[in-house]
């Protein structure tokens, strides 16, 4: 049995759940975490999180972790953007970064936003790729939406169909329980006014940068010919007064900002080709006309419809489904071809479930 020695870059949300799937895969050895939380350095990874002991200690230490030999780094740091203007060609730090964990030989999964960058931030997609087959490893991403549910599983299904008109991903997730950082700037509960000008403006750049992109990398793997992109945020009322218990949140009261409607699409002569709809809700709890449910919905000469449960599963590890993805790919990512690639561009590789 082939074992893959594992560094985890970041143990926040995605982390703490990714620490949680590797130590469940006897193939999968933790041999190195890095943090910067006072509250998390010095002590044993799995023990931060109530896990079993791993023998790992949490490091501060960059070089330490990087010169540690490992297969992979699997990265869920926070994004660095140069400017509230947070979009991909701006996350130069985040770049940075990486190139200097591929640089040390290692191969890299991470969740983080920076995909299909070839035709969304050429630059990074040039220094990112140098550097990975310089050092003759991988570079990938893959989480859940940039990832997995979207655009990795529409352009598989996709491929089962002919003559496609549209493609229409749906989906979205309640924020009940997400206390990461990012979360604040949905500002759930506070009224419009309220509701600090900066911090909306990025959702206008960096969610819809972070989830737009998709709708491109599927129509140029599917070979959709589209002229032009649109994208469009509705912010929603709620419609009671409900407690999240989320201690970015607290109680969202009737008449407060209660979810957001992300929508993005490729168009031709005005008419949606790829489209992806997202609500971001406070709580399953409110607004019950906003569907959250995950659907992809392919019109070709052969209508396909998935139709998908369980993605975000209900109070139990929300963050679930952002690990697993990068983590279930780390046989591939070893295995594939250096430089910079896309989930889709490496074969799935074995991993015990």
């Amino acid at each position: 049995m082939k074992q893959y020695n594992v560094i985890i870059w970041g143990l926040g949300n995605v982390g703490r759940s990714a620490l949680d799937h590797v130590l469940t895969k006897k193939e999968l050895v933790l041999v190195g975490a890095y943090d910067v939380d006072p509250a998390k350095v010095g002590k044993d990874a799995g023990e931060i999180f109530g896990f079993e002991t791993t023998g790992v200690i949490v490091s501060n230490d960059r070089e330490a972790v990087m010169n540690t030999e490992a297969d992979v780094v699997l990265y869920y740091a926070p994004q660095q953007y140069d400017s509230m203007i947070m979009t991909q060609e701006h996350m130069t730090g985040t770049c940075d970064e990486i190139c200097e964990l591929l640089s040390h030989g290692k191969n890299l999964i991470t969740t983080c936003c920076m995909y299909h960058s070839d035709k969304l931030a050429p630059a990074i997609y040039k220094k990112i790729d140098d550097t990975a087959k310089a050092a003759g490893v991988t570079y990938v991403q893959q989480g859940i939406f940039p990832g997995l549910f979207n655009p990795y599983l529409p352009v598989v299904l996709g491929m089962g169909a002919r003559r496609i008109e549209s493609v229409t991903v749906s989906g979205g997730e309640p924020d009940e329980l997400n206390t990461a950082p990012w979360a604040a700037m949905l500002y759930f509960g506070k009224t419009l006014e309220e509701a600090d000008a900066n911090l909306m403006n990025g959702i206008n750049t960096r969610f819809l940068c972070d989830y737009g992109g998709t709708v491109q990398e599927i129509a140029d793997r599917l070979g959709l010919d589209y002229d032009d992109y649109q994208q469009s945020h509705d912010i929603i009322l709620s419609d009671r007064d409900y407690d999240t218990k989320n201690p970015l949140f607290g109680v969202v009261k009737k008449g407060t900002i209660g979810a957001h409607r992300l929508n993005m699409a490729v168009t031709k002569d005005g008419k949606e080709v790829v489209s992806f709809h997202f609500t971001h809700k406070a709580s399953r709890n409110i607004l019950p006309e906003l569907d959250l449910d995950f659907k992809i919905d392919i019109k070709a000469e052969n209508h396909v419809v998935a139709n998908i449960e369980g993605f975000l599963p209900e109070y139990c590890d929300v963050f679930l489904t952002s690990a697993a993805p990068s983590v279930n790919l780390i046989p591939a990512v070893v295995a594939a071809e250096p430089g910079y690639k896309g989930a889709l561009d490496v074969a799935p590789g074995y991993l015990s479930r």
